[in-house]
């Protein structure tokens, strides 16, 4: 059976729609990967605002019509996403379409009343999509799968089906399938490459979907992937890439159990001591009580060669954090003091930073530019610009004390545009202080060149019209040349 799953981007490369292997999603791969173990034939398509849609599928169409399209979405992306599921539905009206992701999750009575929209994964989707295959290629009418709702098309009844708990053995899952993905990204030969370690987060913060997703099904929500099957990846990435440098543990902080951290840390240290080039590795972490003073975390870091991390200080603002966040609890200075340990042992890391929060005030603002500059983040910053994702707890907050715009139904990127509006912190302050944070925080400390590259970029995110008109003027080019 012809399966097409899409995914799409808004912030993208020029050249090609990703950088680079590290930019390869977890969520469209597996279902993609399971797919093709089960013998179906699988045809990956990357699409961004720049897409021409109906003559993008026309053209695959023509020689790979799908019996099954797999389509995932963001909250954010759906603008696009229905753009594509019209274009899909116009191009091959018969074609059964199903949506899974966060977005249809956690708001599965919005998504299924969309036309194009056949099916909705509500939770974890890959034994959903080979059932689903297995009743489509028989000839059967889809019914009866787990965490599937599912319309009749001619009547407009929904059955919904029972949830599947989540899974217990993420070692089951197949290594992603990395090549479908190569001919999307423009550098091939990059260093860095993503594996996933876990799913699931131990942390309820309130601008977070995993508070939510945590409710989906039953069972055990953090999990994680034993360290041997980590390491077995690992080993054949090397052994497909040579030049393979670095390796990010993709999970939602390695701190969420730290006997298990260890364990893991000790069988890279044992991996790499076997390479005659050890690899680099990095990770997403979030201080709480166990880490905040941990230096044997620090060391265990360090013998593992993993050193540079992403952790989230989010906001400044001490009362933002407890009162509209609801992040793990710890005072500035126990980051400020992580970030003095981490430097000692020339471990690197990442400030994460959300701007526009609801209730935060231009001198919240001005504490979260004063706390990351004591932080002095050696990998620099990531801002993004909060997004009220429907179906959490300050998407809730927002809604109920009217602050979201119109804007929040056209927004094509969540991390550079505010859809808020809040009198004491308004849009074009939240903007110019997203454009200007890396200057901010970084004048007196990097040099000038590094400062205006990086604020000219911010400057390109906030205004994507920017980006997409560079493109266009790069594909014209690019077009014109090959005449």
């Amino acid at each position: 059976m012809n399966v097409l799953c899409i995914y799409s981007l808004t912030t993208y490369s020029l050249k090609k729609e990703l950088y680079s292997p590290g930019d390869i999603p977890f969520g469209i791969s597996y279902i993609a990967t399971v797919l093709k173990q089960a013998g179906h034939c699988v045809k990956l398509v990357v699409i961004t605002p720049t897409t021409k849609l109906e003559e993008k599928f026309t053209n695959i169409f023509k020689e790979f019509p799908p019996d099954l399209v797999c389509l995932t979405s963001v909250s954010s992306q759906m603008p696009l996403i229905r753009k594509t599921g019209d274009a899909i539905r116009k191009t091959a009206p018969g074609t059964f379409i199903i949506m899974g992701g966060v977005h249809p999750t956690l708001n599965p009575e919005d998504v299924i009343s969309t036309d194009f929209v056949d099916a909705v994964c509500v939770g974890e989707g890959e034994e959903a999509v080979i059932e689903l295959s297995e009743q489509l290629q028989s000839g059967k009418k889809p019914s009866g799968i787990g965490n599937l709702w599912i319309k009749n098309r001619s009547t407009g009844e929904i059955e919904k089906n029972h949830q599947r708990p989540f899974r217990k053995d993420l070692d089951s899952l197949p290594f992603i399938d990395r090549e479908m993905w190569e001919p999307y990204i423009s550098n091939k030969k990059d260093v860095l490459y993503t594996v996933l370690a876990g799913r699931g987060c131990p942390n309820r913060c309130t601008y977070c979907s995993n508070h939510a997703l945590a409710r989906v099904a039953k069972g055990k929500y953090v999990r994680f992937r034993s360290p041997d099957n980590i390491i077995e990846e690992i080993r054949q990435l090397v052994e497909h890439d040579p030049d393979v440098e670095t390796v990010f543990f993709e999970i939602e902080t390695l701190g969420a159990s730290l006997n298990y951290t260890y364990e893991l840390l000790s069988k890279v240290a044992e991996f790499n001591r076997t390479l005659e080039k050890p690899l680099r590795f990095g990770t997403n972490l979030a201080l709480n009580a166990q880490i905040k003073h941990n230096e044997r975390l620090l060391k265990a870091f360090k013998e593992a060669n993993l050193d540079f991390f992403r952790i989230g200080l989010e906001s400044g603002s001490e009362r933002i954090r407890r009162e509209v966040l609801n992040r793990p609890r710890y005072y500035n200075h126990d980051l400020i003091e992580f970030c003095r340990m981490a430097r000692q042992f020339d471990i690197k890391y990442t400030i994460n930073i959300l701007i526009g929060l609801p209730g935060e005030t231009p001198d919240d603002f001005r504490e979260t530019i004063r706390v990351t500059r004591e932080c002095k983040p050696t990998f620099g910053v990531s801002v993004n610009i909060f997004y009220p994702y429907p179906g959490t707890r300050l998407h809730q907050v927002c809604m109920e004390q009217d602050l979201i715009t119109e804007k929040a139904g056209r927004i094509l990127s969540e991390r550079t545009g505010t859809v808020l509006y809040m009198p004491y912190f308004p849009p074009w302050q939240i903007k110019k202080e997203f454009i200007l944070f890396y200057y901010k925080v970084h004048r007196g400390m990097k040099p000038w060149s590094d400062i205006a590259s990086k604020t000219l970029r911010y400057t390109v995110d906030a205004f994507p019209g920017i980006k997409r008109s560079i493109s266009r003027v790069v594909h014209m080019a690019a077009s014109l040349s090959r005449r």
